[in-house]
C-alpha cells in the first residue's frame, strides 16, 4: 500500500505544476464562452506589433490623420483665342474734299451727240500740290461718263447735262474720285425763234403788196409761215468743246501714294 501510495503522490504533484502554465482563461457570459489567449499569429497585418515592441492587448494605433482642407478642383487654362490681323492702315498723301482740279477736255461732249452713260476723258491742266507735295501731276488722265442728257424742247426750254467724273491716273496708278460736276445748260432759243416769226410775218406782207391782195392777208399768211419754222427747229444743245478748260472740286477725299 505505501509503496502504492507513493507513485500517485508523485503524480499528482507532477499535475499541479502543468496544468496552470497549459490552462486557458475561460469567460462565461451568458453561456458563452471566449477565448482570450492571443498569440502574434492572431494580429490583423496592419495591427502588427514593429519587432522590438511589445504588444499590448486592447490598444490599437492611432488612426492616420484625415486632412480637412478642400480639394480644389483641377482646372485646365484655355488656350488663347488668334486675334484676327487687323487691316494695313493706307498709308499716303490725303487730298481733302473741295479741292479743285483744272481739266481739258480731249473732245466735245455735247447732248447732241450723247446719252446717258456715254464716256468721255480729260486730262489735268495743272498740279495738284498738298503738303507741297505734287500728288497728281499736269497730263494726269481723268475719265468720266454723261450721267444726265436732255436736249432742248423744240418749242421753249434749254437743254441739260450733268457730267461725272470718274477716276483719274497718276504715277501708274488709278485712284477714284467719283465726283459730279455742275449741270450745264444750253443757251435759250427764244430769240432765235423770235427772229424767224418776225422775219416770217414781214416777208409775208411784201409778198401780199406783190401779189396785189390784202396786206393783212399776206402778212398773216408770212407770220403763220414764221411760227411753222420756228416750232419745226430747237435751241442749242449744252456742250462742252474740246479743249475747253472745265474746273471741278472733290466730292470726297482722296489717298494718293506719293512716289519718294
Amino acid at each position: 500500500m505505501k509503496r502504492l501510495f507513493t507513485p500517485l503522490v508523485m503524480l499528482a504533484l507532477a499535475g499541479s505544476l502543468v496544468l496552470p502554465g497549459c490552462a486557458k482563461k475561460e469567460e462565461t457570459t451568458g453561456g458563452t464562452t471566449t477565448d482570450s489567449t492571443l498569440s502574434l499569429g492572431d494580429l490583423p497585418q496592419e495591427t502588427s506589433p514593429a519587432p522590438g515592441t511589445t504588444y499590448a492587448p486592447g490598444t490599437e494605433p492611432a488612426p492616420a490623420p484625415v486632412s480637412t482642407t478642400p480639394s480644389r478642383p483641377r482646372t485646365t487654362t484655355p488656350r488663347p483665342t488668334p486675334r484676327p490681323t487687323p487691316a494695313p492702315t493706307p498709308t499716303g498723301t490725303v487730298v481733302p474734299a473741295g479741292t479743285s482740279l483744272a481739266l481739258t477736255m480731249d473732245t466735245e461732249v455735247s447732248t447732241k451727240d450723247k446719252v446717258v452713260g456715254d464716256a468721255f476723258t480729260a486730262t489735268l491742266a495743272n498740279d495738284v500740290i498738298v503738303d507741297g507735295k505734287v500728288v497728281f501731276p499736269a497730263g494726269s488722265k481723268v475719265t468720266g461718263h454723261v450721267a444726265e442728257a436732255e436736249r432742248p424742247g423744240k418749242t421753249s426750254g434749254r437743254g441739260r447735262m450733268v457730267l461725272s467724273y470718274d477716276s483719274i491716273s497718276a504715277n501708274g496708278k488709278t485712284y477714284s474720285i467719283d465726283t459730279m460736276g455742275a449741270a450745264i445748260q444750253g443757251k435759250s432759243g427764244t430769240a432765235g425763234d423770235a427772229t424767224k416769226i418776225v422775219g416770217g410775218a414781214a416777208a409775208g406782207a411784201i409778198l401780199g403788196k406783190v401779189l396785189g391782195g390784202k396786206v393783212g392777208t399776206g402778212a398773216a399768211v408770212g407770220a403763220a409761215a414764221g411760227t411753222g419754222a420756228a416750232l419745226l427747229s430747237r435751241g442749242p444743245d449744252p456742250k462742252v468743246k474740246a479743249g475747253e478748260t472745265v474746273t471741278i472740286s472733290l466730292d470726297r477725299s482722296v489717298t494718293v501714294r506719293v512716289p519718294a
